[in-house]
């Protein structure tokens, strides 16, 4: 289906009475993905307001909002009974299970399609690098002015989420950024991207460095706790690029969650179908080849693992790996 047709039919859902809530996880491609619709739609629609369920304490999230001058609200903050559509950004409704009970109308994202779900529109290509990606088309379909502002964020939003365009990028992707970047601030771009890592996260990545052990080039780490997983996925990120690592999975425990982060250079260990196999009955797991996450509730860990002790963490993970598992293959979108 082209994008003009998307369009149309998304056009087609949208009402000039509607009050949208834009949900997000918050990350540079879904707080970009998330204001990308907001401008699409704001001439079409009475409000569009973009809420996230749990704070960013990432310094790169929290940059990107502040310096882009985005404006976020928590949804503990908002009265959802006064919109008319939820809308999911760079996510699916696997992604909120604490809020099973809502009706969400409609869906961008970029992930595997994961289950069924009576969306009145849904766009969801798992091909595509990013989410920002997908909502450049649509205002390229709508010709819609895209600020510099906004450009700006679109780009990071690409950018972080193919790495770079070293993983799970397609030419959509390098189209929308060749696009989209004449348009955007690169001062800020690299004002966003160098805010990476706190001083005070150092000692996590000391703590993996002692305890990382590499079995059969896969690295297993259990982090401990901390205010935010974000430094999970920083470390993750650093150690499948160490030579003799193909695959990796960093634990955090952040707020009631053990949450694992999965990185993946091997093409026959694809990261987000294992962390969704191996971890999937108990908590919220999917991702890229590249890239997988599992949020599992503290609850729901096996009562004979120790949350709080490392080897118990990273004795479980490993065990679990390594146990013959019934795939549970992450569907493509049927549309």
């Amino acid at each position: 289906m082209s994008n003009f047709s998307k369009w149309d039919e998304l056009k087609g859902v949208i009402r000039p009475n509607d009050r949208i809530l834009c949900l997000i996880r918050p990350d540079p491609d879904s707080i970009a993905s998330a204001f990308a619709l907001r401008t699409l739609l704001l001439r079409r629609v009475e409000s569009v307001t973009v809420a996230y369920d749990e704070p960013s304490k990432r310094l790169q999230n929290r940059a990107m909002v502040k310096l882009l001058r985005l404006s976020l609200e928590s949804v503990k903050s908002v009265d959802v009974s006064r919109f008319t559509k939820i809308a999911l950004l760079d996510a699916q409704v696997n992604r909120f299970p604490d809020y099973r009970d809502w009706t969400f109308h409609l869906a961008f994202d970029h992930h595997p399609f994961i289950e069924e779900y009576p969306y009145l529109f849904a766009d969801i290509r798992p091909e595509t690098g990013a989410t920002s990606t997908i909502l450049a088309e649509y205002l390229a379909a709508a010709k819609v002015r895209i600020s510099e502002r906004l450009a700006t964020a679109l780009c990071y939003g690409i950018k972080t989420d193919t790495d770079d365009f070293q993983r799970h990028t397609g030419r959509a992707d390098a189209e929308a950024f060749s696009r989209l970047f004449p348009l955007a601030n690169y001062h800020l771009l690299q004002s966003i991207d160098q805010s990476e890592i706190p001083f005070r996260q150092l000692d996590f990545m000391d703590l993996a460095l002692h305890r990382l052990r590499v079995k059969k080039r896969r690295a297993v780490v259990h982090l401990g706790a901390a205010e935010a997983a974000d430094i999970a996925v920083i470390i993750a990120d650093f150690l499948i690029r160490v030579s003799g690592i193909e695959f990796a999975v960093v634990a955090i425990i952040a707020g009631d969650k053990l949450i694992l982060i999965f990185r993946s250079r091997n093409p026959r260990r694809h990261a987000g179908r294992i962390a969704f196999n191996h971890f999937g009955e108990i908590g919220s797991a999917g991702g890229h080849a590249a890239a997988g996450r599992a949020e599992i509730p503290l609850p729901q860990v096996p009562s004979e693992v120790k949350v709080f002790d490392f080897d118990s963490i990273e004795h479980w993970i490993e065990k679990e790996l390594g146990r013959p598992v019934k795939t549970r293959a992450q569907e493509t979108n049927p549309s």
